[in-house]
């Protein structure tokens, strides 16, 4: 039923602290919940949304240098807002300030921004996502948190902080999914923009959902076999735990039991530049009570990497950060630009290509780990995660999708894009980044084939200081 129309945004003001030279403002937000369809959609979309007499908290934290060393006072310091990688997490929270906000902080005023369904921005769990009513009216309502409404919340959250200012425009550094939220901030509200880092973001917006994984799956395939060549006696200690698994019950700290598939989720680990020794420390524990049953440190350890309570936003999301428009959409053609196939039903993408990989057999002779990919049987075995089966099976075949980008628009882009890809990068594919890098105008990228997709949080300094020589380049030409 259509409304006249949508909430206003409101704006509170919360506590302010200080953490060293660095002042901490907490802003809080009402926004509409369906303002995101009018970027996607149009307008009439947002009104004739059951949902559009409703509003959303979001939260934001600000992070100010107050030191007097610094060349620009606050006033005339520019804002950049995080766009956290996930979907579902929260933005990082601050306690003692360093590592790459701290290093923002001396030129910017650094607003880290909860996405709407994470961290304090009225987090979603399966307990309120259930009681939006039945299975497609929960469809419906999850859709309202992909990226058009977590950009829209971004503009309301810049209109607010910037009102006073002459130059309304804001930077953004976005991380893994905030990169693909970057690209659908210059699609959709690029005057907004001064610039624009990305760091292991650059969405591969030009190819299908199945390309995607089986890019993912080569590069989890390099970084298993890389790994096994550091740690040769994992190779037998993980093959052994998944045998293991499969000839006995052993049940998680949750009360559900363990499976050999469910343990190739401790992949997650590879992920990172270092954290591959700490699936070292994680597999020795397995058998250190004895051979007959695994130890209870060891099955605490993986409830941690298997459940989904914490941010089911993740698991039902995942897969549709792929989903670009309706499946009857075309993608505009370019010369010298590959076209993909019309969008289609994401349907479980990552299952399909992996049903074609015998190496992830989790029965394989030598066990692969998985990495971010999702499974059906996740909503099967996680206890969190049961309770949406069915709405996460409509979400796999959903056909009528929103646009995530306007590619013409990307591609005429004249906000400057600073990028870092990784050849390593087992989460958004080197090869897949380079082609969106072609496609968006004004896109500048830095290659390193030693960082892994967590390089912003292991090494920022260096990441940091390549995107600014970058940046400066650009405003010099």
């Amino acid at each position: 039923m259509a409304v006249a129309k949508l909430p206003q945004v409101q704006y509170r003001k919360g506590a302010t602290t200080k953490v060293d030279q660095h002042e901490i403002i907490d802003h809080w937000f009402e926004v509409p919940l369906t303002h995101g369809l009018i970027f996607s959609r149009g307008k009439d979309a947002a009104l004739s949304s059951r949902f559009a007499d409703q509003s959303i908290k979001i939260f934001a934290r600000e992070v100010i240098n107050t030191s007097d060393t610094l060349t620009l006072p606050v006033e005339k310091r520019p804002y950049i807002v995080y766009l956290q990688g996930g979907p579902g997490f929260g933005s990082p929270k601050t306690g003692s300030i360093g590592g790459w906000i701290a290093e923002l902080a001396k030129t910017h005023r650094v607003i880290l921004l909860d996405q709407r369904g994470t961290g304090m921005s009225s987090p979603l769990s399966a307990r309120n996502i259930t009681a939006v009513g039945d299975a497609q009216l929960q469809a419906e309502y999850v859709e309202l948190f992909r990226a058009d409404s977590i950009i829209a919340d971004a503009e309301a959250v810049r209109e607010v902080l910037l009102a006073d200012r002459t130059d309304k425009r804001w930077s953004t550094v976005g991380q893994s999914f905030g990169g693909f939220l970057t690209l659908s901030y210059l699609s959709f509200a690029p005057q907004s923009l001064r610039d624009s880092r990305i760091t292991a973001g650059l969405a591969p917006i030009r190819t299908t959902v199945d390309n995607v994984y089986e890019h993912t799956f080569d590069r989890m395939a390099e970084r298993n076999k890389e790994y096994y060549s550091w740690f040769p006696e994992d190779a037998a200690l993980a093959t052994r735990i998944a045998e293991h698994l499969r000839t006995h019950e052993e049940f998680l700290p949750t009360g559900e039991r363990l499976t050999d598939h469910r343990f190739q989720m401790a992949g997650h680990y590879l992920g990172g530049r270092w954290r591959e020794r700490g699936l070292h420390y994680f597999l020795e524990t397995a058998f250190a009570e004895g051979d007959d049953h695994l130890s209870d440190q060891f099955l605490s350890s993986m409830s941690g990497e298997v459940s989904f309570l914490a941010n089911p936003l993740y698991a039902l999301m995942h897969e549709t950060i792929y989903a670009d428009g309706p499946a009857d959409g075309n993608l505009p053609g370019i010369p010298g630009f590959a076209v993909s196939p019309s969008p289609a039903p994401t349907n479980w993408a990552a299952a399909r290509v992996a049903a074609k990989r015998p190496e992830f057999a989790p029965d394989a002779e030598t066990l692969f780990f998985t990495g971010e990919h999702i499974f059906p049987w996740y909503y099967e075995e996680d206890p969190a995660l049961r309770p949406l089966a069915e709405v996460a099976q409509l979400l796999a075949e959903k056909k009528d999708w929103g646009r995530l980008y306007d590619h013409e628009q990307l591609h005429r882009n004249e906000v400057p894009v600073v990028a870092a890809a990784y050849t390593p990068d087992i989460y958004v594919d080197y090869e897949n980044s380079m082609e969106t890098a072609r496609w968006v105008g004004n896109t500048h990228v830095w290659t390193s084939k030693t960082h892994h997709h967590d390089g912003f949080g292991s090494d920022p300094l260096t990441i940091l200081g390549h995107l600014k020589n970058m940046l400066a380049e650009v405003h010099n030409q």
